[in-house]
């Protein structure tokens, strides 16, 4: 079954998200698959960031770039997003800021139905501990 309201695969007569009533899709139907994790993590990784995937993957691919490295200082947010897309042979459709510093974009790419939703997290220069909240001796013991 269909829901024509989320454009997602569901079981039942409802939806168990939207509550829309779900649909028969025509015979030999199949659901559009995710574009590809492994090459986009390639791409991030190039440039000192990582990629982790959340959300259902039922519509679109939602992906989160943190910085991992220290390349990752290298790059503002929306080079990282265009080093992905280019690496891809896709195009940026969409940026727009979100909460907390993170910018979002929308990538196509030809071929794939489902588009990729990337937020690019913000980079930091204060050192991983120091964020954390962690004790002058703890510091030292670190480095």
């Amino acid at each position: 079954m269909h829901c024509p309201q989320c454009n997602s695969q569901r079981n039942g007569g409802a939806c168990w998200k939207c509550g829309a009533e779900t649909i028969e899709p025509v015979a030999g139907w199949e659901y559009p698959e995710i574009p590809p994790i492994g090459r986009i993590r390639e791409l991030a990784k190039e440039i000192g960031y990582a990629i982790g995937v959340h959300r259902s993957l039922e519509r679109d691919l939602d992906l989160i770039a943190a910085p991992w490295s220290e390349e990752a200082l290298k790059l503002n947010y929306l080079e990282v997003m265009s080093h992905i897309a280019d690496g891809l042979g896709a195009k940026l459709v969409e940026v727009e800021a979100k909460p907390l510093g993170r910018r979002a974009c929308t990538i196509q790419m030809d071929g794939w139905y489902k588009p990729i939703d990337l937020s690019v997290m913000p980079m930091k220069t204060e050192p991983a501990y120091q964020l954390a909240g962690f004790t002058n001796a703890e510091i030292v013991s670190a480095k």
